[in-house]
């Protein structure tokens, strides 16, 4: 999957794709730069990206995870009640100084709903650091959007933390028209 950002004023591609177990180091090294560590959105990131890792984590140990699209798709056909969790990484190779510009973990629950449990833009995107990225966050949702479309899902379930904006669950692309989602974080829906 692929969508598009603002870079310094200018439009540029991100790639979309799932996340491997070979992603877990580079996600684990997250920082926050010194002068936004008080900044509740920063905060924020660090958290979610924190709690994404370990929910990814456990099922990946339990063998209910999906590493690609394809992945995803047999599992659902293996078992059409199967609960699969899933890490959605934004990479862009041109942002030197943070190729992950966010992740996202999601889950396919018993009933085919796409939900959102944890999704956190790089802190130092956030920052400014290597350059000012804008739309991370509303280019993973619209993909996630997408995404359910091409499993024939209902449009994905998220609640937005209190940093993120008007956004409540359930979404579809025309929720997002008039949404700034540029610093999107979503909470655990079980809580």
């Amino acid at each position: 999957m692929r969508f598009i950002v603002s870079f310094e004023g200018r439009r540029r591609p991100v790639n979309l794709d799932f996340g491997e177990p070979r992603d877990l180091p580079g996600l684990m090294r997250w920082r926050a730069v010194a002068a936004g560590r008080q900044d509740p959105q920063i905060h924020d990131a660090m958290e979610f990206r924190k709690l994404a890792t370990k929910r990814w984590r456990y099922y990946l140990k339990g063998n209910e995870a999906a590493t690609s699209f394809g992945h995803l798709r047999r599992a659902i056909r293996a078992d059409r009640f199967a609960e699969v969790g899933f890490l959605l990484l934004a990479k862009a190779a041109w942002h030197t100084a943070t190729p992950v510009l966010g992740c996202c973990f999601c889950r396919r629950s018993w009933c085919h709903h796409l939900i959102v449990d944890f999704l956190a833009v790089h802190p130092k995107v956030l920052a400014g650091v290597g350059g000012r990225v804008r739309g991370v966050g509303t280019g993973i949702i619209y993909s996630l959007v997408g995404l359910a479309d091409q499993l024939g899902s209902d449009r994905p379930f998220l609640r937005a933390g209190r940093n993120a904006g008007a956004l409540s669950a359930p979404i579809s692309p025309n929720d997002l028209s008039g949404l700034l989602l540029e610093q999107a974080f979503c909470e655990n829906l079980n809580s």
